[in-house]
């Protein structure tokens, strides 16, 4: 019997030494960065984040869709939104998307050394009017509040031909109120 207790003893002493040893460490390591970007505007609204770096995905098209200039593929939609408006400052609102004008100067050039030839990208406002690279778009009516400006993208050829390749481009808009 005193051996049994003398080894339950010895055992819960190792163990009570041994805890510390066992015992789950802190360690704080480096996790990396987290970027916040923003403005502070003195305008009629806000551009909402969702609307700031976005992606419209045009999807693929076959060469054989396009056998003359001016062949033109489905408009995808996308917009453009401003929050917290304030019509008594600023009743309207253009988008001017900047871009390289393609050959055909109603339409965007594609980038990259892989891109498409003979195609350029087209941008259509709400009115399905063409929004020209570099210039403002068709003036929106505002409301106060959210407000959502819609637009189209598509691809246009240039010419009869065309060749595959990517169809890329990165435009950067701004806004003008009036």
């Amino acid at each position: 019997m005193k051996k049994l207790l003398l080894s339950a003893i010895i055992t819960s002493t190792i163990g009570v030494m041994a805890s510390p040893a066992l015992a789950a460490t802190t360690v704080t390591v480096n996790g990396g960065s987290v970027n916040f970007e923003g403005a502070v505007v003195n305008a009629a609204c806000g551009v909402d984040s969702s609307s700031s770096n976005q992606t419209v995905r045009l999807g693929q098209f076959r060469v054989a869709e396009f056998t003359a200039k001016g062949d033109e593929t489905g408009r995808i939609p996308f917009s453009i939104k401003l929050n917290n408006c304030d019509t008594t400052v600023s009743a309207n609102a253009a988008i001017t998307f900047n871009g390289t004008a393609s050959t055909d100067a109603n339409a965007f050039a594609l980038q990259g050394a892989d891109a498409a030839e003979n195609i350029a990208l087209k941008i259509t406002d709400s009115t399905n009017t063409v929004v020209v690279p570099n210039n403002a778009s068709t003036t929106q009516k505002l409301i106060d509040g959210e407000n959502q400006l819609n637009y189209n993208a598509s691809l246009i050829s240039t010419e009869d031909t065309v060749k595959a390749g990517s169809a890329n481009v990165t435009t950067n808009f701004m806004v003008t109120y009036s």
